[in-house]
């Protein structure tokens, strides 16, 4: 039940933080099921000492973030982490139309990103897509999660 809790805190927090903050990208970003079990994992008796009763909201990660002093090393590395690679996926989902448009234009048949946008770069070799595309496309995850489904 608490680890339920507490995987439920962790992901209202993520969203809410992709939300708020994105960062510059570099490389591939992680899943948002990894960042949930990686901070469920690292910061779970970090979140029962400083943030005990806080709600399922914005107000879990405004938490951590005021004790970000007292976490724990391996809690606040993990949160340092996720919340980077976290930043770059929702910002590689946001821009990727607007960094890839002449790749889509180019490779995929049409100047805007539409439903088909995921399919055609799949299909298509990283190659032949710009290093800027290939690495929104890649950080995005939208390349590596459809390809393992």
């Amino acid at each position: 039940m608490r680890a339920h809790a507490l995987k439920q805190a962790t992901f209202v927090f993520l969203f809410l933080f992709v939300i708020g903050g994105i960062g510059a990208a570099r490389a591939q970003t992680m899943s948002y099921a990894d960042a949930i079990s990686q901070l469920a994992a690292a910061c779970g008796r970090d979140v029962a000492k400083y943030c005990r009763g806080i709600p399922l909201s914005g107000a879990l990660k405004t938490c951590l973030d005021g004790h970000a002093g007292g976490l724990s090393p391996g809690c606040a590395q993990t949160r340092a982490t996720v919340y980077d690679s976290i930043s770059r996926r929702a910002a590689a989902q946001r821009n990727i139309g607007d960094i890839c448009e002449p790749d889509i234009e180019r490779l995929c048949g049409t100047s805007h990103a539409d439903a088909h946008l995921v399919e055609c770069l799949k299909m298509t070799s990283p190659v032949a897509i710009s290093p800027r595309c290939n690495q929104a496309f890649l950080d995005s995850g939208w390349k590596t999660e459809r390809a393992q489904q």
